[in-house]
């Protein structure tokens, strides 16, 4: 089932233009306009509503429909929910447009999207000369968010526990917007959640990258364990394609963001391939 739906769900993803209806942010800021509507933003009762009743609807949905035809409700629903998850449709947008002012040499446009990119921290004035591998960075990070992080979570407890980190994930975006108030147990929860699928990850780059440079980096990130996931992933994928920060006299290349961009797609690629031998060997249904 959990393979099965993974490749239908990035097969629909990669080749529809799915619109904002798709998307798990548009549903979690509905349901922020309701809750807040009655619950204080910064009290535990609005963190548990809105953090749970995204996957407990999940889980009422998928418990409803089990066995209904004989499981092909279930199918469809987990195809719908994964692709909830790993949506995301305005980072493909601005990677695209990204690309384009680029090609027409236009930092000041390229600058402008970068900062639309980032959901992290704010791109500084002086780091135009690093703008590339800034963005390469950023991608790697998204990456890992919507499709990796999504695949274990399917792995480890299906859609209920995709739809609850994206959830989270969602959360965590709005706040770095200032669209919702910060909420310091969302990001200390996703860092828990994060911890290790995050280094699991990091090895995947390893693995796909260039292993004899980027696993002593690995090795001394995953020692640290108060790093933050974006850093993990971020330097990880540097290491793995053997990239340094630019200087200042370096000019924004394309070649830079790229290079990060089909490494993270590599990795992905091993992720779900991990899915798939764990399926054959009857480890995962």
């Amino acid at each position: 089932m959990a393979l099965l739906t993974l490749l239908l769900a990035l097969l629909i993803e990669r080749t529809s233009e799915l619109g904002e209806k798709w998307q798990i942010y548009y549903w979690i800021e509905l349901l922020h306009k309701k809750v807040a509507s009655f619950l204080e933003q910064t009290s535990a009762s609005f963190f548990i509503v809105m953090a749970f009743l995204p996957a407990l609807l999940t889980y009422l949905s998928l418990s409803i429909v089990k066995g209904v035809l004989f499981g092909l409700l279930s199918v469809i629903l987990w195809v719908c929910f994964i692709l909830l998850c790993i949506s995301c449709v305005r980072y493909r947008a601005l990677y695209k447009k990204y690309l384009l002012s680029i090609c027409h040499k236009d930092p000041q446009a390229s600058y402008h999207i970068a900062e639309k990119l980032l959901d992290v921290d704010s791109l500084k004035v002086n780091d135009e000369p690093m703008l590339a591998t800034r963005v390469g960075r950023q991608l790697t990070w998204i990456n890992y968010r919507f499709y990796c992080a999504i695949v274990l979570m399917v792995i480890i407890g299906g859609p209920v526990a995709a739809v609850f980190y994206a959830t989270l994930r969602t959360l965590d975006i709005m706040m770095f917007r200032q669209d919702v108030l910060p909420i310091n147990a969302i990001r200390k929860t996703l860092f828990i959640i994060d911890w290790l699928p995050v280094r699991i990850v990091g090895f995947a780059y390893v693995l796909v990258g260039n292993f004899a440079h980027a696993v002593p980096v690995w090795i001394s990130l995953c020692s640290n364990l108060k790093l933050a996931t974006y850093d993990v992933v971020s330097k990880v994928a540097m290491a793995a394609e053997q990239m340094s920060e630019p200087t200042e006299q370096d000019e924004v290349c394309i070649s830079l963001t790229c290079r990060l961009v089909q490494l993270a797609k590599r990795t992905l690629g091993l992720l779900v391939a991990l899915v798939s031998l764990l399926t054959i060997f009857g480890i995962l249904m």
